[in-house]
């Protein structure tokens, strides 16, 4: 298993991996494809650390409140079956 800057995250984020997860590229596209603009956003930050926290919520318009909903959003639909079928192999 090749791990990536993404893979990491997603390990923390993820109980219960079904197996090894996919190419970074097919990772990125299907995490596109089924997160919120905002929720890729935040994500791609906690992988990266870029922008920093303050400047994305500045850019996205968050309250702290508002960024902790979307982190918790994001590990309840990372966690969800039918998303997580589509991130592993």
């Amino acid at each position: 298993m090749t791990h990536t800057p993404l893979t990491p995250t997603l390990q923390t984020i993820i109980t219960k991996p079904l197996g090894s997860y996919r190419d970074e590229a097919i990772l990125h596209e299907t995490l596109k494809r089924r997160l919120t603009k905002k929720e890729y956003k935040v994500l791609v930050q906690l992988v990266e650390g870029l922008p920093p926290l303050e400047d994305l919520m500045t850019k996205l318009s968050l309250d702290s409140e508002r960024y902790e909903h979307i982190v918790a959003s994001l590990h309840k639909k990372l966690n969800s079956d039918r998303i997580k079928r589509e991130l592993f192999e």
